[in-house]
């Protein structure tokens, strides 16, 4: 059972948190470009968007199937203070992902699509940059740690 585990986690990382660690990245100088009026980079930033927000939720299987591995086999997991920092990092990339990135990422994009709200796209940039460096930080070290 652990095996299985453990390849439904591996697979879920690379399957759904490269795409995701990609899209938050590359958000941001679209929709730059989509402020000043280039229509391209708009679909870009709105598929971007769609992918964040779809694998987004998805990569909870990550975590979740982490913590399943380390609870199947408690006695070889357990004494390892990595897997715990891991699970951490984890959840903490996770909730960042869903309580920060996704939502700036649609309200921008709402605004660049004609809606009512009045958006500081330099400061969004900004924001969405340092958010979206520490979601993909978290991740690199978490693998780090899974190799350590």
């Amino acid at each position: 059972m652990t095996s299985l585990l453990i390849a439904i986690h591996v697979l879920a990382a690379v399957l759904l948190m490269g795409p995701v660690m990609i899209t938050v990245s590359a958000y941001q100088g679209q929709m730059m470009k989509a402020k000043d009026g280039d229509t391209k980079a708009l679909g870009a930033a709105t598929t971007l968007h769609r992918l964040t927000s779809q694998y987004g939720p998805l990569s909870a299987i990550v975590p979740v199937a982490g913590i399943a591995v380390f609870l199947t086999n408690l006695s070889a997991f357990g004494s390892e203070g990595r897997f715990h920092i891991s699970i951490l990092l984890a959840v903490i990339a996770w909730v960042i992902l869903i309580a920060v990135i996704i939502p700036r990422q649609k309200k921008t994009l709402a605004a660049l699509e004609g809606g009512d709200q009045v958006v500081d796209f330099a400061k969004e940039k900004k924001q969405l940059s340092m958010f979206s460096g520490i979601f993909n930080l978290l991740w690199i070290i978490t693998a780090l740690l899974m190799f350590v």
